[in-house]
């Protein structure tokens, strides 16, 4: 079995409106959601032993406390291509992934992380699919589950289960980490 392990960035600073989207970093909050969320997916059952993260500021700000967190234990590659990728290229960088790893872990943007996991979703109407379909804010995690898949090439479209939604606002009210 594989497991797909999709983070929004965090929250983006907007202060300056000159700033370039690609360079634009994590505001105060965003830095919070994103120590907090690295603390959760560190953790949770979801733990990944591989991460592709969006060569984008405030994706790589985001991805910087769970590199800490998971060490040497998940090795994360940072790719200019995750960069506002739609789901047909995310879908190839998965496909992509080294084999060896069990539990991949994506850092990207909206609508791109929506999008790829409602098309990877094989019942998109159940309760979590329908919860990631109305918005995934930023710092929202969310993780697919393919029970058929031994190899990361084999993943495709609606063959996936989405089996955790977590919205970091709820996991940090619920006490969670």
């Amino acid at each position: 079995m594989k497991r797909l392990c999709l983070l929004r960035h965090a929250k983006s600073d907007w202060s300056d409106p000159s700033s370039d989207d690609f360079d634009r970093p994590i505001n105060a909050r965003g830095a919070k959601t994103a120590d907090f969320m690295a603390q959760h997916i560190a953790q949770c059952r979801y733990r990944p032993d591989y991460v592709l993260c969006s060569s984008a500021r405030r994706a790589t700000q985001t991805c910087t406390p769970l590199v800490a967190k998971l060490g040497a234990s998940a090795p994360v590659e940072y790719r200019d291509i995750l960069y506002h990728a739609m789901p047909d290229i995310l879908l190839s960088e998965i496909q992509g992934a080294p084999d060896d790893a069990t539990t991949l872990l994506i850092v990207a943007h909206n609508p791109g992380v929506v999008l790829l996991a409602m098309a990877l979703s094989r019942d998109p109407d159940d309760e979590i699919s329908m919860r990631v379909a109305h918005g995934v804010p930023t710092g929202g995690f969310i993780v697919i589950e393919f029970p058929e898949a031994e190899h990361w090439s084999e993943i495709s479209e609606g063959e996936g289960n989405i089996v955790f939604f977590g919205r970091p606002r709820d996991l940090m009210s619920e006490g969670q980490s």
